[in-house]
């Protein structure tokens, strides 16, 4: 799934049908064995840094409460 480049971790459980947490685990355990490389995701193509954790935190706490 990823032989075309990096994937979200997001759209690799979405191809592949299996829970996010899942996908997460799996990912987890191939990282330990050394197979595969997991790079952070890059600042996006407007140049402007990532929004601080706990900016997203909050926004996420809000789509709860919804």
């Amino acid at each position: 799934m990823c032989a075309h480049g990096p994937r979200p971790v997001a759209d690799l459980a979405s191809d592949s049908g299996l829970p996010l947490g899942v996908v997460r685990v799996l990912l987890g355990d191939l990282t330990a064995q050394g197979l595969i490389h997991i790079t952070p995701p890059e600042s996006s193509a407007t140049g402007k840094e990532r929004p601080p954790a706990h900016l997203l935190r909050e926004v996420i706490n809000g789509l709860r409460a919804l």
